[in-house]
């Protein structure tokens, strides 16, 4: 079809009269944003026309629209490789090939056309013909590449193949064509197909420079999860009033780990919540759990225990000297977790003297039986503290671990559960991953992006630091984040509840101040917020599940960690002298039954005498 000139008059209209000194945009700015998001068709090539193209000519008569650069093109045209007829404008309608390039002249698509020999040339051959844009994210206009690259995009960092707009003037911006006509304002849902949901909508900023990263604490992408540290320059989507951010290639599903999120927000099918302890505790739930722990007490100063054969002195917690133990040491026997400083607990009277027994307070009180455990029912489970022989390991039925501290048994099926897994949930479902339950997890690996906790921030200690956590998602909590936090709390710097927030909450401008420290808050961590009075405390100014003569339960429960106790002394029937647990030393030469090696194995040495033997491989009691 041949293109004919508009019978009526057009006017050149300018979209962004301002570039390259473009106003900020907010969301309040309604037609500012609603310029942006300006589409319509040229008449001539059929494309659209954009914000981003700043010039167009509109017809002032009727619904008529050219892109600058269309209605500028000469109707007819002579050229070098077809001297012989002049071609004329035409808009391709079968797919042809240019008669000088060879490229694709596509269908509906601005060619010039020579109707006596049916010869086609491209608008690249023809005229110099670029579609400009002025982008609001360069000062300078930018013009397409002649044919697709492959090349990382200067917007959202990912490698693309296809036309990209570039900067002539400095040569420092390269823009995927995908990426160059996002819109402005996007909603989130809208982008990912309803998988992740805000409220308001987000405004498209082109860079993150890192001091305001730190002045918002470095958030993280609210859909990938993963921080914006090396996208200073790279556009992201954000709204300022709910400090709600995204990467630009995650806002519209593009990139790897933002599909990988989306893949992970199908909820867990699981039949009933039979063993599932769900988090946070609700007000009347606290009460169960502040009298076995925190309940206060007139302790006993010396006591004697079933499962020690010697008195046990009580170390107040103003005096407790666990700095001097070794972590060994500090183990408690009956639940393998480590004491913590200005934590009361009791110790062997002969502490000193070769004998490393110690018991947590709450451990000295462990119930003799447990009749209708949830994960033994039928039979009572009785508190043995000595599971195995002495130092040897017994297997946990339920975490299927080795350990050696005192042991909940089934006599009649040989059921055994060590301390830990008898009081606490396998799993938890905690509202502030309501997806997925949270499962005990012992070995969890601390490095790494997502090696630290949800709540206060901060990494794990160890290796085997024990946590609730989402293995599908790298999400983890500190045992004491997840289970010492109530859901709602009441303080006198407030009349309404506070109650838990996970994130910055929503209509929330400016910064996050404590009320009770005065300190700035960072809201990327847990903290307890009033909607009403728009007032925040931090988690720990507020008045939790722990009261405020034993703080230090607060850090120790965040650093737990169970580990194989190797206990001093011990008097085995197959040697008259007693013997020490060690690791075996190059020094200890062989075993004294099977003459191996005991190398870097476990073994029990006299110190009298040259006797050295396997601990597990040779000992006989």
């Amino acid at each position: 079809m041949v293109v004919i000139q508009h019978d009526h008059h057009l006017t050149l209209i300018d979209l962004n009269p301002k570039y390259p000194h473009d106003e900020q945009v907010y969301d309040d700015e309604k037609e500012l944003i609603s310029i942006q998001a300006f589409q319509c068709s040229c008449g001539r090539c059929n494309k659209k026309i954009t914000y981003f193209h700043r010039y167009y000519y509109k017809c002032d008569q009727c619904d008529y629209s050219l892109h600058k650069l269309c209605s500028e093109l000469p109707t007819t045209l002579k050229h070098a490789s077809h001297l012989e007829h002049t071609l004329s404008l035409f808009q391709n309608e079968p797919r042809q090939k240019c008669h000088v390039c060879e490229c694709t002249i596509w269908g509906q698509q601005l060619c010039y056309y020579c109707s006596p020999c049916m010869l086609n040339i491209c608008l690249a051959c023809g005229t110099v013909y670029h579609h400009t844009i002025y982008h609001p994210s360069h000062k300078h206009p930018l013009v397409p590449t002649s044919r697709p690259i492959l090349v990382a995009c200067d917007a959202c960092g990912e490698e693309h193949k296809g036309v990209f707009y570039q900067c002539f003037t400095c040569f420092r911006s390269f823009i995927h064509e995908d990426c160059a006509f996002r819109p402005k304002r996007l909603l989130i849902q809208h982008g990912t197909c309803d998988k992740f949901f805000h409220t308001h909508p987000l405004i498209l900023t082109y860079g993150f420079p890192r001091v305001d990263q730190e002045a918002k604490f470095y958030p993280k992408c609210r859909v990938c999860d993963k921080s914006f540290s090396g996208y200073e320059n790279l556009w992201v989507y954000k709204c300022e009033k709910c400090r709600y951010y995204t990467h630009f290639g995650c806002a519209y599903l593009r990139s790897k780990n933002s599909q990988e999120a989306a893949s992970r927000i199908t909820p867990d099918r699981y039949k009933d919540d039979h063993g599932v302890l769900h988090l946070p505790l609700s007000e009347q739930n606290l009460e169960k759990v502040k009298d076995f722990f925190f309940k206060e007490r007139n302790y006993e100063r010396s006591i004697t225990h079933d499962s020690h054969e010697h008195p046990l002195i009580l170390v107040d917690a103003q005096c407790n000297d666990i700095t001097t133990m070794t972590q060994n040491d500090a183990s408690c026997n009956a639940c393998s977790i480590q004491i913590q400083k200005k934590m009361t607990f009791y110790k062997c009277k002969f502490n000193g003297q070769g004998c490393n027994f110690v018991l947590h307070e709450w451990c000295t009180r462990l119930p003799p039986e447990l009749k209708g455990h949830e994960y033994h029912q039928e039979h009572t489970l009785l508190l043995l503290p000595k599971a195995g022989h002495e130092f040897l390991r017994f297997y946990c039925s339920v975490c299927n671990d080795l350990c050696n501290g005192f042991a909940y048994s089934c006599v009649q099926c040989d059921w055994k559960i060590e301390v830990w897994c008898a009081f606490t949930h396998e799993k938890i479902k905690h509202k502030s991953h309501p997806n997925h339950l949270l499962s005990r997890n012992y070995y969890f690996k601390r490095y790494g992006e997502n090696g630290y906790c949800r709540m206060c921030l901060s990494g794990f200690t160890a290796d085997n630091n024990i946590s609730f956590g989402c293995r599908q998602c790298g999400f983890h909590l500190h045992v004491g984040c997840a289970l010492l936090l109530p859901e709602t709390i009441r303080h006198r710097y407030d009349k309404h509840p506070l109650s838990l927030a996970y994130s910055p909450v929503e209509n929330h401008e400016g910064d996050y101040f404590c009320e009770v420290c005065e300190e700035e808050l960072n809201p990327n961590a847990w903290f307890y917020h009033c909607h009403e009075c728009v007032q925040s405390i931090h988690t720990t100014c507020a008045p939790t599940l722990i009261p405020q003569s034993k703080p230090y339960l607060n850090g120790g429960l965040k650093v737990l960690r169970r580990q194989i106790k190797k206990r001093r002394i011990y008097k085995p029937e197959c040697h008259p002298h007693p013997l020490s647990f060690l690791l075996g030393s190059r020094s200890d030469g062989e075993c004294t039954k099977c003459g191996k090696d005991i190398y870097h194995e476990y073994i029990l040495k006299c110190s009298g005498c040259k006797f050295v033997i396997h601990a597990e491989r040779c000992l006989t009691w």
